[in-house]
């Protein structure tokens, strides 16, 4: 009788969280709202600072990835990450390093739907292909969070962030 109660209560909280049209998420001190209904949540680990949510049952589809950039190493920015993603996206003349950032300007910005707005405090730059999209989020301490789906749009972000 008691297996068959908390597995009832188990099943009923599942489906509550499923059910609701948007769950909160807490990642790296950004509050967003996500879409419900996932199926699925993944933690990389390791100092990739990965999180991957999946809407549905496809491997690699329909997913919204967060990364937590502020200390990345992966490229030779030649500026602190911030500084880099704001040359980036304002297409001006920068110190920071200049073979890099032509190529990560073609990858985000060339025949894209490019759009920077301030929210809380920070400042999201939007960049949406055909099919992807990603938004930086970005604070003057230097912080920088990648978010990247296959399926979000330009507004659905706004409502995914409104609330920084």
């Amino acid at each position: 009788m008691i297996k068959t109660t908390i597995a009832t209560l188990f099943l009923m909280i599942t489906m509550s969280v499923h059910a609701e049209p948007e769950v909160e998420l807490l990642y790296s001190d950004l509050k967003v709202k996500l879409p419900g209904q996932f199926t699925l949540i993944g933690d990389v680990g390791g100092e990739d600072n990965i999180l991957i949510i999946r809407y549905g049952n496809d491997k690699g589809k329909n997913y919204i990835a967060f990364t937590d950039m502020t200390n990345d190493k992966s490229l030779d920015y030649g500026c602190p990450i911030k500084v880099f993603f704001d040359d980036l996206f304002s297409g001006g003349d920068s110190t920071c390093n200049a073979e890099n950032l032509g190529i990560l300007r073609e990858t985000f910005i060339s025949n894209k739907d490019v759009e920077l707005w301030q929210v809380g405090g920070y400042t999201v730059r939007y960049s949406g292909g055909k099919d992807k999209s990603f938004a930086f989020i970005s604070a003057e301490d230097g912080k920088l969070v990648k978010i990247d789906s296959d399926f979000l749009k330009k507004e659905r972000y706004k409502t995914l962030l409104g609330d920084l």
